[in-house]
């Protein structure tokens, strides 16, 4: 099955919510938004469980200061892919980010992969 190109209001509510936080938002907020088994893979890290996913978000998530712009999101199945363009005060300054989410039936997201898009 392929990806199909989805609009930002068809996203899943939890996905959006996971996109509207940041670095000024609540850490247990966020981590709330994911299974209790959850795993997250970000900058060559795994994070599994809710409370380790709390530790991330207290931690590297919130480390720098940052603005973000959609560039495209899209989905195949439970799969929802989205590309943003990060810029802040971390070293480079810009990246584009790839999170690739896998959501639950019962709205949780289950799993989290964040890279550097292509």
């Amino acid at each position: 099955m392929p990806y199909s190109t989805i609009r930002r209001t068809e996203l899943p509510a939890v996905v959006t919510a996971f996109l509207a936080s940041d670095a000024t938002s609540s850490p247990q907020a966020t981590a709330e938004l994911f299974t209790d088994q959850a795993v997250v893979l970000d900058d060559g890290r795994t994070y599994r469980g809710r409370e380790a996913i709390l530790g991330w978000r207290k931690g590297a998530a919130r480390a720098f200061s940052y603005t973000k712009t959609m560039r495209s999101a899209r989905q195949r199945g439970p799969l929802i892919e989205i590309v943003e363009c990060l810029e802040g005060d971390f070293p480079g300054g810009r990246v584009d980010l790839r999170s690739t989410f896998t959501v639950e039936p019962a709205g949780l997201i289950s799993s989290l992969r964040i890279t550097v898009a292509d």
